[in-house]
């Protein structure tokens, strides 16, 4: 085997990957072709290319832009001062009352960038919320956090996580409540440990069937029985019966009666209780009527007003700024979720830009016989590999979906990393 083909054995294990828009502390500004806007530190400049330090989402990334992809660079700009971009439907942020509880809506998934439950909804960006939910709710246990979720589903494996951040960091802290715009699969799986779960009128919540990578293979046998039995621990959490999501996993018949104390019972068939919930053959999902019903929707609301009094508030101060497009204030929590949705969408994009650039990099490094030519290709490359450990330290989620997990990632990372420097002797 010749040398490029021994050097190149170590780049065999990489997927395609992908990238967003970044967000960074204000001193230089680096304006891409694209129109997209990067502000942070100009930290190095080689051959045209500039390197910039910056955060996403509470993380410390360091991005590289190529001279083909820069449009202009502006250095030592003063941070501009925030501007209130006023929306119709969002209460205006008041200064704050002595007693009224604060309350924040986080989005659980958006449509612009990415709802999948395990790349863009994770409880690594979930946890990283807190020290800003606490900064701007306080701590005095009065605080209201409102998990806004809109996900189509996604990584079952994520379930556990989430539920446990929410159980174990966000409730001893806070209210937390669930709004349901959508929560289907393992996006209501995630949510059901809230005990308040509010719809909207075109919300949905169920459908929690795992599939084998695609839809006509079903998750069944020992996998299907660890996933019920996670759900009925989790249901105890939200303190829901069991048999509701067992309904939403499998083919369960389940009926419901609501005594005169208000009370409801769950039956698992359709002929002990008056309410059919769901028939035979069927795998359940609830809608705004038919979880207010059988009480699993604690109200119904289309507004951060209506939420609002359906949780039994006369008032509420919404903590955020007013940002155009956004029916609720942005708080610096929510802003974290959506710097980081961003961020990874970008990087999705932009993954087989990075392994390709780098593999072309290595190539030319190694047809290279000038030491000094040698080293500037090792140094782009070195470039691309940066970007790829920065997109895995943003999103860890990445190590599974992109390289298998854990030690396969760090496994490919050390081969690379000899690979290199392999390169520059």
């Amino acid at each position: 085997m010749n040398k490029i083909h021994r050097l190149f054995r170590a780049l065999a294990c990489v997927v395609a990957l992908a990238g967003c828009a970044l967000l960074a502390h204000a001193g230089d500004r680096v304006i891409l072709k694209s129109g997209k806007i990067v502000e942070g530190t100009i930290v190095r400049e080689v051959d045209g290319a500039v390197f910039v330090d910056t955060v996403v989402g509470g993380v410390k990334l360091q991005e590289m832009y190529g001279p083909n992809e820069i449009s202009k660079i502006e250095r030592d700009v003063a941070a501009p001062a925030p501007k209130a971009d006023p929306v119709s439907n969002a209460p205006a942020p008041v200064a704050h009352k002595s007693g009224v509880p604060k309350a924040c809506v986080i989005t659980m998934g958006d449509e612009e960038n990415g709802h999948m439950v395990g790349i863009y909804m994770t409880a690594d960006i979930l946890h990283r919320a807190i020290p800003a939910l606490e900064e701007e709710l306080g701590n005095d246990h009065t605080g209201v956090v409102v998990l806004r979720f809109h996900s189509g589903g996604g990584m079952g494996l994520e379930v556990q996580r989430i539920s446990d951040v929410i159980q174990n960091e966000l409730k001893p802290r806070f209210r937390v409540v669930g709004w349901i715009e959508s929560a289907i699969s393992a996006a209501a799986m995630s949510s059901h440990c809230l005990e308040e779960i509010y719809f909207t009128t075109q919300g949905n919540y169920g459908a929690c069937v795992g599939f084998y990578g695609s839809l006509d293979k079903p998750v069944e046998g020992r996998e299907l029985q660890d996933s019920l039995f996670e759900m009925e621990k989790i249901s105890a959490r939200g303190g829901y019966d069991p048999l509701i999501m067992r309904a939403m996993q499998v083919q369960q018949e389940l009926s419901a009666h609501i005594d005169e104390n208000g009370e409801v019972h769950w039956y698992p068939d359709i002929t002990s209780g008056e309410i059919v919930v769901n028939r035979p053959k069927a795998i359940l999902t609830f809608n705004a009527v038919t979880a207010a019903k059988v009480k699993f929707s604690k109200g119904t609301a289309d507004s951060l007003e209506e939420l609002q009094r359906a949780m039994g508030y006369q008032e509420l101060e919404w903590v955020g700024k007013r940002v155009k497009g956004v029916p609720w204030p942005v708080s610096k929590a929510e802003k974290m979720q959506m710097d980081f949705r961003h961020q990874v969408h970008d990087d999705e994009l932009r993954t087989n830009e990075y392994y390709t650039t780098y593999g072309l990099n290595v190539q030319a490094a190694a047809n290279e016989q000038d030491r000094q030519k040698r080293g500037a290709f090792v140094g782009r490359a070195r470039t691309c590999l940066d970007r790829i450990k920065h997109m895995v330290k943003n999103n860890p989620a990445f190590r599974l979906t992109i390289f298998g997990g854990r030690e396969r990632y760090n496994d490919w990372l050390e081969e690379q990393e000899k690979l290199l420097k392999r390169l520059t002797k």
